[in-house]
């Protein structure tokens, strides 16, 4: 399967109390594909921020997502146009 070439190992790093996944540079669908994959990986309860430049990704996030049962907390645009969203893991 594709998603499983982009390595999301190398792209999910633990930083304290939450993961970041970085998955600036890919269109969609794969930032959810990868999204969805990293919460499989991760503790219930912990926060997950997904780093995204694609503002499509903004809306496709949070809707595969909540469809799985877990929480958005924000989403932001940060000073240099890419976008931070938070998600808890339920």
């Amino acid at each position: 399967m594709i998603i499983d070439n982009l390595n999301i190992s190398e792209r999910l790093k633990r930083s304290g109390e939450k993961y970041i996944l970085d998955a600036r540079g890919y269109m969609c669908p794969y930032p959810s594909l990868m999204t969805l994959k990293a919460l499989d990986r991760i503790e219930s309860k912990k926060q997950l921020e997904v780093l995204v430049d694609n503002p499509i990704s903004c809306e496709t996030i949070p809707q595969a997502v909540k469809e799985k049962g877990h929480k958005v907390i924000s989403v932001e645009k940060n000073e240099n146009g890419e976008y931070k969203i938070l998600i808890i893991k339920d």
